[in-house]
């Protein structure tokens, strides 16, 4: 997930740290103006929860996509 504002940036992480485990979100790419992570859910129905949630935070959808373990 790319975010875009310091107020996108601070929804990311509080969002992470209240729904860790740690070992769930993997940061692939640390950049400016925001980091591409990975965050392993337990089914879709859960990755469409947090994408939802996270469009609803102000993160734009293009920013997110859901995949499936095994595919690209």
């Amino acid at each position: 997930m790319n975010c875009y504002s310091p107020r996108e940036a601070a929804n990311w992480w509080a969002l992470y740290r209240a729904h860790g485990p740690a070992e769930r979100f993997t940061t692939v790419v640390a950049a400016i103006p925001g980091d591409l992570v990975d965050v392993a859910c337990e089914d879709v129905e859960d990755a469409e929860w947090l994408r939802d949630l996270m469009v609803e935070l102000g993160v734009p959808c293009t920013a997110l996509k859901i995949v499936k373990e095994g595919a690209q």
